[in-house]
């Protein structure tokens, strides 16, 4: 069984294609409730600095999703610069544009529908390229990782901005059910489990030089924060997927409520950013 078979069967994302405008709207509606977070927010700020984006330029954010990322790109690279989002989704592209036409963005942005592994833009369109979030939950990434190094241009700017789901913090008393189920969870929910952890060399052998990556850490405590949605998310489906019985999902779900309710909730996921500029011949 090869990776893509074995893992992610429950992930939400792989099957993007298919969004009906619904499902598109409460999947925005997650991404931008991670996005305004103050770790999310601080996060995204300083891997696009690290990025080098400036004025002026082209670029581009693969699998854009609701645009939060896009969005934050096109501010720093007005008034002349344009930013692009592509996603798989017809459904998340239209409300991606809703988004930044609500923000102001409209004359800064344009999002397209397309395939990462199969990226519509020509060789060296972009002065950066970034995918942020997306590529752990597709199939054959390193597909799409030669993509964003062939549209990106000589001397432009690559980087990939993901998580660790198997270091999943979920403040719980019950630690050994909690181990299984942030196991069961990433193996389920996840198509590329350990794909963070080979970015760097990943990105050094598509020819990028200067490669270098950092690491964060985004937290959150509040009872209706992403994270405890996804700490709900993933008992569920450790349960769907029987790697936890429906007692212990019954009872590890009461206890993490108990701790939503005692103030001592506390969520994140370890991020990695790798990024390197592509050769100049």
């Amino acid at each position: 069984m090869t990776e893509a078979m074995a893992f992610g069967r429950l992930s939400q994302w792989r099957n993007a294609t298919d969004f009906s405008e619904a499902t598109a709207r409460e999947k925005a509606k997650q991404l931008e409730l991670r996005a305004r977070a103050e770790d999310e927010t601080a996060t995204r700020e300083e891997y696009l600095h690290l990025l080098g984006l400036a004025p002026g330029e082209r670029v581009l954010d693969v699998g854009c999703g609701s645009g939060v990322v896009t969005r934050a790109m096109a501010g720093r690279v007005a008034p002349e610069g344009r930013a692009v989002g592509i996603d798989t989704s017809p459904a998340l592209v239209a409300v991606a544009r809703e988004y930044a036409d609500a923000a102001g963005f409209a004359g800064s942005v344009e999002f397209h529908e397309g395939d990462c592994r199969n990226l519509p833009f020509p060789d060296a369109s972009f002065d950066a390229v970034i995918a942020a979030t997306v590529l752990a939950h597709v199939p054959d990434a390193e597909r799409a990782l030669a993509e964003m190094v062939r549209v990106a241009r000589q001397g432009g700017r690559v980087g990939v901005f993901d998580f660790d789901g198997d270091a999943f913090i979920i403040a719980h008393p019950d630690r050994v059910l909690t181990r299984r189920i942030v196991a069961s969870y990433s193996d389920h929910a996840t198509v590329n489990v350990g794909l963070t952890r080979r970015l760097p060399g990943l990105l050094t052998a598509l020819g990028l030089v200067d490669v270098r990556v950092r690491g964060f850490m985004p937290l959150e405590r509040e009872p209706g924060s992403f994270y405890a949605g996804l700490a709900e998310r993933a008992a569920a489906g450790a349960a769907k997927m029987g790697d936890i019985t429906s007692e212990e999902h019954a009872s590890w779900t009461a206890a993490l409520r108990a701790e939503y309710a005692a103030g001592s909730f506390l969520g994140g996921r370890p991020h990695i950013f790798a990024w390197g500029t592509r050769a100049r011949s």
